[in-house]
């Protein structure tokens, strides 16, 4: 029975299930991401529309404090272990919107992300090598970052 899970979890860390929370400008690195230059499907990622079959969250972008429950929600409907891949500079403290008083500054202390893609917005072959960081703790069988802590599980939503 042992070998059979072992090969379900080998099957799941090789083909990661993707939603994807578009909320800022770095989704159009996104659609570059998956375009016929780069195909992350090559890799074994794929985009799923609904959030209870995925298994890796990709928040891109400014978060506002009207659109956190939304994610906040997508994400409690994610099975276990339910990984986060946050891009750019907006995901992390707000980027160039930083000053407003509507945007979550921090957002990795709410909702903490496994991977951090850096840039404003990334390359396409920077938001690949993040998922591949995902799928290597998806491979050593790594709890989510999310599963170990955040404010997300006080939070009413």
């Amino acid at each position: 029975m042992l070998k059979i899970l072992d090969f379900f979890n080998y099957a799941q860390s090789e083909s990661p299930w993707i939603v994807h929370f578009c909320s800022g400008c770095c989704s159009l690195e996104m659609a570059a991401a998956t375009g016929p230059r780069y195909d992350w499907e090559r890799y074994g990622y794929m985009q799923t529309p609904t959030p209870r079959q995925a298994d890796v969250m990709i928040i891109t972008g400014l978060v506002s404090k009207k659109i956190l429950p939304a994610l906040l929600r997508t994400f409690a409907q994610m099975p276990e272990p339910s990984y986060v891949l946050a891009i750019g500079a907006c995901a992390y403290d707000g980027g160039p919107y930083n000053e407003s008083v509507s945007v979550i500054k921090n957002m990795t202390e709410i909702l903490p992300a496994d991977a951090f893609v850096a840039g404003c917005p990334p390359k396409p072959e920077a938001i690949i090598t993040g998922l591949d960081i995902i799928k290597e703790k998806m491979r050593k069988g790594e709890p989510s970052a999310a599963s170990q802590g955040g404010l997300w599980k006080q939070m009413n939503f």
